[in-house]
Order: C-alpha cells, then sequence, then structure tokens
C-alpha cells in the first residue's frame, strides 16, 4: 500500500471522528447558552411578575392603613360620645336621688360601659 492511501485511510476516519467531536462540544455549548438564555428570560419574568404583585400588595396595604386610621378615628369619636351621654346618664340619676324619686337600674350595657370606657 502506498503512503498516500494510508494517510488517506487515517485521514479521512479521523477527520470524521474530529468533526464528530468539534460538533458535539461546539453545540453542546450552544445548548447551554440557549439553556442559559432561557432560564435567564424565566427567571426575568418571573421577577416582574413578582414586582407587580408586591407593588399591587404594597397598595393594598396603604389603603387598609388609611381605612383603619378612619375607623380608629370614628371609634375614638363614639366612645368619646358615649363616655358623655353615661356621665350625663349619672347626672341625671343623681338629681333624681336628690330630689326623692327612684330612677330604674342602669342597662347592662351601660353598667359594662362604665367600667370599660376611658373617660378622657
Amino acid at each position: 500500500m502506498n503512503e498516500s492511501v494510508a494517510v488517506a485511510l487515517i485521514a479521512g476516519p479521523a477527520s470524521a471522528i474530529l468533526t464528530l467531536l468539534l460538533t458535539k462540544a461546539l453545540g453542546s455549548q450552544r445548548d447551554k447558552a440557549e439553556v442559559d438564555a432561557l432560564l435567564s428570560e424565566r427567571w426575568e419574568a418571573w421577577s416582574d411578575e413578582q414586582g407587580r404583585r408586591i407593588e399591587r400588595l404594597e397598595d393594598r396595604v396603604k389603603d387598609l392603613e388609611r381605612d383603619l386610621t378612619q375607623a380608629q378615628e370614628k371609634n375614638k369619636a363614639q366612645a368619646s360620645l358615649m363616655s358623655s351621654l353615661i356621665g350625663w346618664a349619672l347626672q341625671l340619676r343623681d338629681e333624681v336621688i336628690r330630689l326623692g324619686g327612684h330612677p330604674p337600674a342602669a342597662p347592662l350595657e351601660v353598667q359594662a360601659a362604665l367600667t370599660s370606657l376611658d373617660a378622657t
């Protein structure tokens, strides 16, 4: 066999194997890059969605805090009114007793309020 045939027999399969290995290696890196890009894209989409959800929740928290403040102010005003009404009722009771009358007993809710409402 002459030398050029031997070189051809060795170089042909060797170049095919080398081409296959290079294609596989470069393809693997391309696949990894595609997977990385896909994961990055999905992560960014998920992150954006979480950011939008957080913004909506923050808006809801602000609304709830505003509503709570308004409710607390309303309750404080009602408690003050109730305290004043109870104080006034007590004064009327005391005056009725002073004048010799017999006022009815205070309702249970009023008696409970006498011990639970802050007079300030």
